[in-house]
């Protein structure tokens, strides 16, 4: 979500990422893409790219509800003031326009 890993060859050895879908090949360049979204939209909105991830589910409609997990306090108050946060019906369409995470995969034929 960060952005900050821009290369898989950061990871260390042994890091459960190399492994997991999201962190390889295309997809992480898709993961780039959509953290790079989130953290330009954070600036316009003076917010974190976690506030802003939680802002937009926030924005989803009240069958929503967010639940981030921490170990720190500070990310605790950090995702407490999310709902703080407003996004503007154009931001709200961008995030909404990002592609998965991951492609859906493809059925397996009959």
């Amino acid at each position: 979500m960060t952005g900050k890993i821009r290369s898989t060859d950061e990871f260390a050895e042994g890091d459960f990422r190399h492994g997991n879908p999201r962190f390889t090949g295309e997809n992480f360049q898709r993961n780039l893409r959509i953290a790079d979204e989130a953290q330009a939209v954070a600036a316009e909105a003076g917010a974190t790219p976690a506030q802003v991830a939680l802002a937009w589910l926030l924005a989803q409609g009240d069958d929503i509800a967010p639940i981030p997990g921490t170990k720190r306090v500070h990310r605790v108050e950090e995702n407490t003031a999310a709902d703080g946060v407003e996004l503007t019906a154009e931001q709200l369409a961008r995030l909404s326009g990002l592609p998965p995470a991951t492609p859906t995969p493809k059925p397996a034929c009959e």
